[in-house]
């Protein structure tokens, strides 16, 4: 009981830690048909107790790192009776249900990865069915806990696996399963008072994802600036002598940079929007720039989000160096994800805003 008290605790930690991300994940169903072998421990050579194994699970990822799945599993085992040399097959079905904790979904980064290992526990009822009738009719005494003519037994279930990514939809998968079952799962008692038995399976198979693609948000439009017509030259006048116009009030020219999740350097996509910073500060040199980065609070740590959201506005800074920006005319600022310029969406605020004023 302890030991199952430990495994819920670590699970609804796991469950916890991964509650940011639910913003950006969309939960799904998904089918994974599996087959393999089975081996039933027993005293005889390995081999002799190996038997095949076949499983179907429908599973609901309702979290980045935590599922759970409905497990259909069995085909045949097999049985030892030492002192006769008696080696007999026996056929079973299992239901039951898991709880799966996806390893790679700790660390800074979380998301979609090609290589996913995962931890899994359980509870199943075995099914026992049209067994052993030539066995049990020869050895009637050594074959004591009989299939009669359905056993129903309770099983513990643990293992471990990984899926490789081959697609957004499809996943290959291999998994080791240990199932603790009743000492009636083989029809022989292992000693005068019962214990468990144990069946180990190795299985290789495919995932298939259920439900629609969900489709990314578009990329913002930049909405291009107009300049303004210039003003037309006054009428040269003789007496007094003419007076310089006043230049007209230079209009704020702003531009947002957008990055992508845990990066800072510009994508080629946004590349063009560090011209039109060039072209309106050449355009008017006595004018500054104040470049300010951001981060978006529902992925990484405060910390490491305030060094990123200075990294993209540094960066800004130094593509306007390259292309013959004075260093004295850009300032930067930064403000992790203490500050959210935009309310939604969460990826809006994965932004460095330029702002170009006097």
């Amino acid at each position: 009981m302890k030991k199952l008290f430990s495994i819920v605790c670590t699970l609804l930690i796991a469950f916890a830690m991964n509650a940011q991300d639910k913003a950006e994940f969309n939960p799904y169903w998904y089918l994974q048909a599996q087959g393999g072998a089975a081996y039933t421990v027993a005293e005889t050579n390995f081999m002799s107790a190996v038997s095949p194994a076949a499983a179907l699970n429908i599973g609901w990822q309702f979290a980045p790192a935590v599922g759970a799945r409905i497990n259909f599993n069995g085909w045949q085992g097999k049985g030892v009776v030492p002192a006769q040399d008696l080696v007999y097959g026996f056929n079973y079905a299992q239901g039951g249900v898991d709880l799966l904790v996806n390893l790679a979904q700790f660390g800074k980064y979380k998301g979609d990865k090609v290589f996913n290992p995962y931890v899994f526990a359980g509870a199943a009822a075995n099914f026992a069915f049209n067994n052993g009738a030539p066995a049990k009719a020869a050895y009637p005494d050594v074959l004591a806990n009989r299939w009669d003519p359905t056993l129903i037994s309770p099983v513990g279930r643990a293992g471990v696996g990984v899926d490789f990514q081959l697609g957004y939809r499809v996943a290959l998968g291999l998994e080791y399963v240990c199932n603790a079952v009743s000492d009636k799962f083989n029809s022989k008692p292992s000693s005068a008072v019962p214990n468990f038995d144990w069946q180990h399976q190795a299985l290789v198979g495919l995932k298939f994802r259920l439900g629609k693609k969900p489709v990314p948000a578009p990329v913002p439009v930049p909405v291009p600036v107009a300049e303004p017509e210039p003003e037309p030259e006054p009428e040269p006048i003789v007496e007094p002598e003419p007076q310089p116009e006043p230049e007209p009030d230079f209009e704020a020219f702003v531009e947002n940079i957008w990055f992508t999740i845990d990066k800072y350097n510009i994508r080629e996509s946004e590349a063009y929007k560090i011209d039109n910073i060039v072209k309106v500060l050449n355009d008017n040199p006595k004018t500054k720039i104040l470049v300010t980065g951001y981060c978006d609070k529902e992925t990484g740590s405060d910390a490491y989000n305030w060094k990123l959201s200075e990294k993209r506005a540094l960066q800004v800074k130094k593509e306007l160096v390259a292309k013959g920006i004075d260093e004295s005319r850009i300032i930067t600022d930064f403000k992790g994800s203490r500050e959210r310029p935009f309310e939604n969406p969460a990826s809006k605020n994965r932004v460095a805003i330029c702002v170009v004023d006097d």
